[in-house]
């Protein structure tokens, strides 16, 4: 009869401990998931918070860059213009101003030629430094005139400003 308590003892000391074990590793185990959860919601709070602040530097480090914006006309002057001296011309007017607060360095534009989308000629108009519109503007005047032999055959313009 003693073994045999002595053999439940034994039983029963082993399936407390196991029941135990299991017991204390399901709560460990509940807890670490509910701190997981927590810890996965403050790093997507901060992920997002660091992207609306990445957005913001981004947008208060292009007021502060040069940045031309152009109000420009032109006129192509094909082969068949009443005046000799127009013929085979385009003529590019208008103003161009730096909406930025530092100056635009090396302003230029770029003029590019197309017969549908086959570049036919690129040209550069060389403007110069344009301050911060607050300042100045840079007005197209005269009129810049460039030789374009191929406008008769021209269907679209781009005109594109560059500045470092």
């Amino acid at each position: 009869m003693t073994k045999k308590i002595i053999s439940i003892c034994v039983i029963v000391s082993i399936l407390s401990s196991i029941v135990s074990y299991v017991f204390f590793e399901n709560m460990f185990n509940s807890s670490l998931s509910s701190e997981n959860e927590r810890l996965t919601g403050v790093i997507e709070k901060l992920n997002q918070e660091n992207m609306n602040l990445t957005r913001r530097l981004d947008d208060a480090e292009n007021l502060i860059k040069p940045n031309l914006v152009t109000s420009l006309g032109w006129y192509l002057h094909k082969s068949s213009d009443p005046v000799n001296n127009s013929r085979n011309t385009l003529t590019i007017y208008g103003s161009v101003q730096n909406t930025g607060v530092t100056t635009a360095l090396n302003c230029s534009l770029i003029i590019k030629l197309y017969n549908n989308s086959t570049l036919l000629q690129t040209s550069e108009i060389h403007i110069g430094d344009i301050q911060s519109s607050i300042r100045s503007m840079y007005q197209i005047y005269p009129p810049k005139v460039i030789q374009c032999s191929s406008a008769d055959s021209v269907t679209r313009i781009e005109v594109t400003p560059k500045w470092s």
